[in-house]
């Protein structure tokens, strides 16, 4: 715990919460405190990176801290987070926005492409998994970064959480390492 508060207070990690803080089913002093220490953590980060480089911007437009800021460990909490809500809250927020006329489609049907949704998604600053390694003997999603596991291996243990250590990782990073990437295209096939 000392090390945590230590490193947080020093600007070396940030805590980022996806998912829906607003629901009512969340206790309100649990939500002050998650909104608290996402608030502090990015407000230690900054500090610390402006002390070093003053007079640049190092967050996107999301409050995370952009790529040549790499010793600061970022922790994302899924908090009441869901894949179809998130999917729905973008469709809907997009939807507000070509409605308000922000964003105006620039495809000659009118049409909008998977880019404007994603950016919309409260995953949109991260990037998509390339590994998904689902624990428990379970072989679903359950509803976990749907849009984001597009094109992610899935990799299945029938090792409890708990017990996932060192040699199961090891396992299943050489089962990652075999598989062929297409990313949705055809396998190619040798004539």
């Amino acid at each position: 715990v000392r090390y945590r508060d230590t490193a947080i207070r020093e600007g070396n990690i940030q805590i980022k919460v996806l998912g829906d803080l607003d629901d009512e089913r969340i206790p309100e002093g649990t939500r002050r405190e998650l909104q608290k220490l996402e608030n502090d953590t990015m407000l230690s980060c900054q500090k610390r990176i402006n002390q070093s480089t003053p007079n640049t911007t190092n967050q996107d437009e999301s409050g995370s801290f952009k790529e040549d800021n790499r010793d600061i460990l970022t922790i994302y909490l899924a908090i009441n987070y869901g894949g179809r809500a998130d999917i729905l809250n973008a469709a809907q927020k997009l939807a507000q926005s070509i409605a308000s006329g922000e964003i105006l489609s620039s495809n000659p049907d009118g049409s909008i492409n998977e880019s404007e949704l994603s950016k919309h998604l409260c995953t949109r600053h991260l990037p998509d998994p390339d590994l998904i390694i689902r624990t428990g003997g379970e072989k679903r999603l359950s509803n976990f970064l749907l849009w984001n596991a597009a094109y992610a291996e899935l990799y299945f243990s029938e090792l409890l959480w708990p017990d996932f250590d060192d040699d199961a990782l090891e396992e299943a990073l050489l089962w990652y390492g075999t598989r062929n990437r297409r990313f949705g295209g055809r396998k190619e096939v040798e004539l």
